[in-house]
């Protein structure tokens, strides 16, 4: 199978994240007279309405001590909580805020109800999770609004999980080592990584996807392990294009010497509605993906990408100096710090184990145009995923950048002119051919970091 050449598919990029209706946070502040202070008020609340977390941490950092509306401390406080993985904090701002100052949050309470059940959710208090989500759409329906689908979807979802008894995970106190395999067999184009699992003491082999905001399967699957969903409810799955799920707890996945209970699956139909393009999904026996909702919980996971292991250590890494320079993103991905010399601007880069490209996006070429001044698309790239097919015009370029501590020189990275990649709303997809440059790549999910050795 060619991957990475002109006109042909690019498989095994499945990339589901639960798509979330993000009601936007439009501020409007009264800002005082003195000049510097009316300048940080305004970076700051840009930053959020551009869901720009990076810049808001760097800002808050730096002048958050020099705020003049007070709404706006305990407002960046909860955002940076809640992206980047301190749900008990971002708990507590979002009460802060919810009752002091109800009249400043508006129209808002809904998108910070919904975080805050997903913050209660990631600590395991679903029963609190769902009772958020329950207040929050009785309010949505007092006031004659259409009902949300993805709210009333989780409320339902995470009232299931508490009655099965929450999510769970036993794990001995030693270090993890889970063998992987490249699908391509090259660790040079690898195209993905698949790991054999145990579901319900049943064999399978999963795609261990960084880039999948959910634990994803395929209805064939799901009904050949005799998985049975227990809800139809609301919930938006993205692959190439949005697809309904359906919602199935999997008593036990076994990883290796780790054992899950109780643990979320969204059911989804993988085909794309090509034929061409589902015969080669087909052909990968991609049918299961395991995303951050198994990850996160492991606190850090170590890619060996010279022996093919997924690590899980008995002590996290020793944090370092540049961290964090990752978030959990709106739509549970994983968003990466990169320094990019070419435009000497910081970059956000979607990290995706799943991807078998790697390429900068749209968003990138039309903020960076005048320094490709006289280039056009001389290649494309098809990608097929759950729910469709993708096509980007794209042309290739040099990049160096920075990640963490270590510079890299790509040769040759595909810049997206018309149409788009995945990751369309960031700088970059940072898929699994640019991490395998690297020895190790070290995800720490306790204090928001990635590295690289």
């Amino acid at each position: 199978m060619d991957i990475l050449k002109k006109n042909h598919y690019l498989y095994g990029c499945l990339h589901p994240k639960i798509m979330r209706k993000f009601i936007s946070i439009i501020m409007a502040f009264t800002f005082v007279s003195y000049a510097y202070a009316q300048s940080i008020d305004e970076q700051i609340g840009n930053a959020m309405n551009n869901q720009s977390w990076h810049q808001l941490r760097s800002l808050y950092e730096k002048d958050g001590n020099k705020i003049q509306v007070p709404f706006l401390k305990p407002l960046s406080k909860f955002f940076l909580a809640h992206f980047f993985n301190q749900p008990d904090s971002a708990l507590y701002y979002g009460n802060v805020l919810l009752t002091k100052y109800q009249t400043e949050i508006g129209g808002s309470a809904p998108s910070i109800l919904f975080y805050m059940a997903d913050d209660a959710a990631r600590l395991g208090k679903f029963d609190d999770a769902s009772q958020i989500l329950d207040a929050c759409n009785e309010v949505i329906a007092q006031s004659g609004q259409a009902p949300i689908d993805a709210f009333v979807g989780h409320e339902r979802q995470y009232k299931a999980m508490y009655q099965a008894g929450g999510f769970r995970i036993d794990r001995p106190y030693k270090t993890v080592k889970v063998p992987f395999i490249y699908y391509s067999g090259k660790r040079d184009d690898p195209v993905s990584i698949y790991v054999d699992v145990l579901i319900n003491g049943k064999p399978a082999r999963v795609n261990y996807d960084t880039g999948a905001g959910a634990n994803v399967m395929s209805r064939e699957l799901a009904e050949n392990l005799g998985i049975k969903s227990i809800d139809e409810a609301g919930i938006t799955v993205n692959g190439v294009s949005n697809i309904k799920s359906s919602f199935a707890i999997v008593d036990s996945l076994r990883f290796g010497e780790i054992v899950y209970r109780n643990v979320p699956f969204q059911i989804i139909d993988f085909s794309t509605g090509n034929a061409e393009a589902d015969a080669k999904l087909k052909a990968t026996k991609l049918n299961c993906v395991l995303g951050s909702q198994t990850m996160m919980p492991l606190g850090e996971i170590q890619f060996d990408f010279a022996s093919q292991m997924v690590i899980i250590p008995e002590k996290p890494s020793e944090t370092p100096i540049y961290a964090p320079n990752m978030y959990r993103s709106g739509n549970y991905g994983f968003i990466i710090d990169l320094y990019d010399y070419t435009s000497r601007d910081h970059l956000e880069a979607l990290l995706d184990t799943g991807a078998a490209y790697c390429g900068l996006t749209n968003k990138y070429y039309q903020k960076n145009r005048d320094l490709f001044k006289g280039r056009s698309a001389t290649d494309s790239i098809r990608y097929a995923g759950a729910g469709g097919i993708g096509i980007s015009k794209v042309f290739h370029t040099n990049l160096k950048y920075k990640i963490g501590d270590r510079t890299v020189k790509t040769d040759s990275i595909a810049v997206a002119v018309e149409g788009d990649i995945q990751a369309s709303t960031h700088d970059m997809l940072y898929g699994l051919p640019e991490m395998t440059k690297f020895n190790k790549m070290i995800i720490n999910f306790r204090r928001m970091w990635v590295g690289m050795e």
